[in-house]
């Protein structure tokens, strides 16, 4: 590995959204630039295998609900682009949508496919990934009792309630800041880092165990989206970055991953029923509107960007 001052690190919760988008494939060949440099645990690896078939099974039933729409985009990143059958389904969706019914089978067949590909790891996205996760660092019995004292005092990152995770990896994390200037953290995670008009703030807590590691204040650098990481850690050490996305590529890859919902919010057992009478105890608490497409991406009509709830009902009437 190149002597590099500084760590580059990535959450869990970047890599799952690899196999929940139609652009995550233009993402891979920047991750595998930068694989040498980018700090991986043992726990970042067990949460995206835990996840990664779940969430991309979520990803496909959003895009199977868009069949009635002119502009169904084939989620074609994730399979293999030697598979002939993708082309047939686009050239039938074109010619008639009496094929519906025909594409509906040939897309459930595919996304089996796919699924057992992921399951597997051997679908394009996870291949790439096994190589930067084969350096995953284990954990030392130091930085797993630190870990657990963590999290029974309630501290970031991670849940009391939850499993020993994110306070292993911060742990992990700590150890190998030492000796570091810098340090790049890549999340979505709130636990981590709260974004505030497009720039992302540290957890004041996580920021004074860093502020022990040194002589002076440490350099913290959060994004939320790994390819405005990447392209800011290239820049402060030098390092060669030659496969980053276009600007335009980077831009759309970035749009998408906005219009995401939470991931693991919504269950999908929930029926209409359940979810507008959640909507209404909950709408004092002010949903964000990525919430509220969440929450309302389990309808008949699928979830489409600038969804509303429906207003309450009159009180008074009848």
């Amino acid at each position: 590995m190149a002597n590099v001052d500084g760590v580059l690190f990535i959450d869990a919760n970047q890599y799952v959204d690899l196999y929940r988008t139609h652009t995550g494939k233009n993402q891979l060949p920047a991750l595998k630039e930068q694989q040498e440099h980018i700090f991986v645990t043992k726990g970042v690896v067990d949460e995206v295998q835990r996840n990664k078939v779940k969430e991309a099974a979520e990803f496909l039933e959003r895009e199977f609900k868009k069949l009635q729409a002119p502009n169904l985009a084939v989620p074609v990143h994730l399979f293999s682009t030697t598979d002939d059958r993708i082309q047939r389904i686009r050239d039938a969706l074109k010619k008639d949508h009496a094929q519906i019914d025909i594409v509906n089978e040939q897309l459930m067949e595919l996304a089996h496919d796919l699924l057992d590909q992921i399951t597997r790891s051997e679908d394009e996205v996870s291949k790439t990934l096994d190589e930067l996760f084969a350096k995953a660092i284990l954990p030392t019995g130091d930085e797993l009792q630190r870990a657990r004292m963590r999290k029974e005092l309630g501290n970031a990152p991670g849940k009391k309630t939850g499993p020993l995770g994110d306070q292993l990896t911060w742990e992990q994390l700590l150890s190998r800041c030492q000796g570091k200037s810098k340090l790049w953290i890549i999340t979505g995670d709130g636990d981590y880092a709260t974004e505030y008009k497009g720039k992302m703030f540290l957890n004041a807590m996580l920021y004074q165990d860093l502020a022990r590691l040194y002589q002076r204040p440490p350099e913290v650098f959060c994004f939320n989206n790994i390819l405005d990481g990447i392209k800011h850690f290239a820049e402060i050490t030098k390092v060669k970055a030659d496969k980053l996305p276009t600007p335009e590529e980077t831009e759309q890859i970035k749009k998408e991953l906005d219009s995401l919902p939470p991931r693991g919010w919504v269950d999908t057992s929930m029926d209409d029923a359940y979810i507008v009478s959640l909507l209404t105890r909950r709408r004092q608490q002010m949903l964000s509107p990525a919430l509220r497409a969440a929450l309302y991406s389990q309808g008949d009509e699928g979830w489409h960007p600038g969804m509303k709830p429906d207003p309450e009902p009159d009180k008074t009437a009848g």
